[in-house]
């Protein structure tokens, strides 16, 4: 900071403060002395000659009547000795001739005034009198005064203003000034400077804070300063080189910064670097250099990552391998700024090399022993890949067949009518369906593992989920004559929560159907009340679900809620399970950020519980579908069927889906193709009109996937409706059968009525795909 300005800050103030007071003052008071100074000297100038006229003209009329002119001439002698006459004139009326006349013209110097007056004797005019005087000394006097009173006041102004500019020169500018110099060193970094003298006005308290801002600046210097260290320190020892490279908006490349371990890759100084990076570009293989150049400049255009292996010489010009890899991002000026890091990897490639020669010239043995090292690599990354193929491979092989026998049993009681024959079907419906529910267990516990499950947030009310658990549980219940109740506390009636209800009714209906099951007599209460205290928005509710059962032995409590546990074998022989139930509920308790637990007394009951942090809202709760009308699903399809005749295209490849299918649907009154592949439903969807597409997902020829995409390409394909009816069930299937272009997602095996609902809600416009107007 130069200290320039100030003093002229100080030289502008004293000459705009000389020029502004000074001048005014003596322009102002030379004019007012000038005006009024000239009108008294000329007043006091005529005065002057009105006297001397009164004299000549008292003295004169007895000289003049006796012509005296020796007398008279002593008279006007006198009146001729004031330094300012020039001429007197004394002239005889009775003659009409100059009686004395005295003329003095080296006196006139100036402007003259001239006077006249008669001479009178009596009241007679004898004569007549003349004088003019000169105004050259009451100029002079005049003069003498202005440059008097100009002395006087600028002397006094000069002196006054001295005063001033060295108050503010002593008390503002030259602390101004050390203030000016204390903030440039600042400013330039040395924060060791001091300021001389402490004082306790204004500038002082600024020069406080400038002290403290001082001290501020140094802790953030140095905090800076070893932060910098430190990262330099980093950089300097990190494995490779640490670098920051720039794309000006010319097309030139430079290093903003690069370690010193460019001098071991690339025998170059990070200062060369700094101006430009063509030396560097010239250090790289001269087969590379353009491939580097060019996967740089596409990293530029579209802001991705640079990742490139090239090649460098070393001393010895051996080659060596270098893998890049930098993060690009554009900077305020138009260019492009990579931070990245070069590593050697020569060792590596080395090795990759030795490898693959091994791998074609070595002996069996070595071969093996890579083959297996290969292997072992990749092992880890296929571990989740082969599980989740191998489960949904096992969904849909054991959905498959289950699909025929719940579809023929469901298909063989429609048509049945003797009681015992229908008492079979039951059983074997029952089975099936107890098969299922194991099928759905170890799915859903497998997707739990895999981190698969995703919670929805949507308002409730427990009044809904405990009223839809206790109709579920009802026949079951009644069944064994027990009574279902439920307990609401009244803080929760009516109270919106925020929450998932489909997974809190899973939870409840798992403890619901344990306590059906090891309950004999007695009752099923479904129960919850707050468990404590608010937190903010968020209410602590619990879940009970309590039994008149057999109860559990307390050492057997602390092992029910681990995976494929149950209370003994005894319990599993006498009631079945595979004990994954209640591991299932404690792992979506967690997930939902809550836990379980039982109190049970042997003999006397059980009360399964979890808990949950729910948030209150006062949104609504969407409306409930209107209940269901009194005739089945498949009657109101057949209504439909009946009144618009429809023609419907199963694409499945399995022999004995296509007839539970083709039965089912028939049962309704609709008619049904059947295409064996993909590619067979592409060529009869282009050849006939079907209202909608029940679509198998895998499928020789073409799978359904591959299907749906080629029927949405064709004009009659557009707004056809597609529904997926396949054995994959997980939410990832079902999204990518959804991504292909199917509408809906019907899954393996086949509920009747729910098939129905999802046939009747599309053919009767209920649903559309959005794609277009339906045919």
């Amino acid at each position: 900071m130069s200290r320039k300005p100030s003093s002229s800050l100080f030289a502008a103030l004293a000459l705009g403060a000389s020029i502004g007071l000074l001048l005014p003052a003596l322009i102002v008071g030379g004019l007012f002395i000038g005006l009024r100074e000239s009108r008294v000297a000329e007043q006091a100038l005529q005065r002057d000659l009105d006297a001397k006229l009164d004299v000549l003209a008292s003295s004169l009329p007895e000289l003049l009547w006796n012509l005296d002119a020796v007398a008279a001439r002593e008279v006007v002698s006198a009146i001729v000795k004031s330094p300012e006459v020039v001429r007197v004139s004394v002239s005889d009326a009775s003659q009409g001739l100059p009686f004395i006349e005295s003329h003095l013209p080296e006196r006139r110097l100036g402007h003259t005034l001239t006077g006249e007056r008669d001479i009178l004797r009596g009241a007679t005019r004898i004569g007549h009198i003349q004088i003019e005087i000169d105004d050259h000394l009451s100029t002079a006097a005049v003069l003498r005064q202005r440059w008097l009173y100009g002395a006087t006041v600028g002397g006094q102004l000069l002196v006054s203003l001295a005063l001033v500019l060295w108050l503010l020169n002593s008390r503002l500018f030259r602390p101004l000034r050390e203030l000016g110099g204390f903030a440039n060193d600042l400013a330039e970094g040395r924060f060791n400077a001091k300021l001389q003298h402490r004082r306790d006005d204004e500038i002082g308290l600024l020069g406080g804070h400038l002290e403290h801002m001082r001290d501020a600046l140094q802790q953030q210097f140095d905090a800076q300063r070893a932060l910098i260290e430190r990262l330099r320190g980093m950089a300097e020892t990190a494995p490779g080189v640490v670098f920051q490279l720039r794309l000006a908006v010319n097309g030139e490349f430079s290093f903003a910064y690069v370690s010193e371990a460019v001098r071991e890759f690339f025998l170059l100084g990070s200062a060369e670097l700094g101006r430009s990076a063509a030396p560097w570009f010239e250090r790289i293989h001269a087969d590379d250099r353009a491939h580097v150049r060019e996967s740089l400049l596409a990293s530029a255009r579209n802001l991705s990552p640079w990742q490139q292996e090239f090649r460098t010489l070393k001393a010895d010009g051996a080659e060596r391998w270098i893998y890049g890899n930098a993060i690009a991002q554009r900077e305020a000026d138009g260019s492009v700024l990579w931070h990245g890091f070069l590593t050697d990897i020569s060792r590596q490639r080395r090795d990759a090399l030795e490898l693959e020669r091994y791998r074609h010239h070595l002996e069996e043995l070595v071969e093996a022993r890579t083959a297996e090292l290969a292997e072992a690599t990749q092992a880890a990354q296929a571990a989740s890949l082969a599980k989740s193929a191998f489960l949904a491979n096992m969904s849909h092989e054991i959905r498959t067949p289950m699909n025929a026998i719940i579809g023929l049993t469901y298909l063989a009681q429609s048509d049945t009518v003797e009681p015992e024959q229908q008492q079979r079907l039951q059983k074997v419906a029952n089975a099936a369906e107890h098969l299922l529910s194991v099928i759905n267990n170890v799915l859903d516990f497998s997707k739990i593992e895999a981190g698969k499950v995703h919670l929805e947030r949507r308002p409730f009310t427990v009044e809904e989920v405990l009223d839809n658990i206790a109709n579920m549980t009802a026949q079951s219940a009644a069944a064994k004559r027990l009574r279902v109740e439920t307990d609401i506390a009244p803080a929760l009636r009516g109270l919106h929560l925020v929450g998932d209800p489909q997974r809190i009714s899973e939870l409840l209906l798992n403890f619901a159907g344990n306590a059906v099951k090891f309950t004999e007599q007695g009752f099923v209460r479904l129960a919850v009340r707050l468990d404590g205290p608010a937190s903010g928005d968020r209410l602590p509710v619990r879940f009970e679900v309590h039994d008149s059962g057999i109860g559990i032995a307390a050492e057997a409590q602390g092992r029910l809620f681990r995976d494929f546990e149950q209370a003994d074998s005894s319990t599993t022989r006498r009631y079945g399970g595979t004990g994954l139930g209640l591991a299932i509920c404690r792992r979506l308790a967690e997930l939902m950020g809550g836990q379980v637990g039982v109190d049970s007394t042997l003999g006397q009951g059980s009360c399964f519980w979890f808990s949950l942090a729910l948030e209150a809202t006062t949104a609504t709760v969407p409306a409930q579908a209107p209940s269901p009308r009194p005739h089945s699903a498949r009657e109101r399809l057949a209504e439909l069927a009946q009144r618009q005749p429809r023609k419907i295209l199963l694409a499945e490849d399995n022999p004995v889906n296509q007839e539970v299918a083709v039965a089912l649907i028939g049962s309704a009154g609709l008619q049904v193709d059947v295409a064996a592949d993909g590619q067979q439903a592409v060529d009869m969807v282009q050849g006939d009109d079907y209202a909608l597409v029940l679509m198998d997902v895998q499928m020789p020829v073409m799978d359904g996937l591959d299907a749906t995409r080629a029927i949405r390409r064709l004009p009659q394909g557009a707004a056809l409706p597609i529904l997926a009816m396949t054995a994959n069930a997980f939410d990832e299937e079902r999204q990518r059968c959804l991504d292909a272009g199917m509408d809906d997602h019907v899954a393996k095996p086949v509920v009747a009525e729910q098939l129905f609902a999802t046939l009747h809600q599309w053919l009767s416009g209920e649903r559309t795909t959005g794609r277009g107007a339906a045919a």
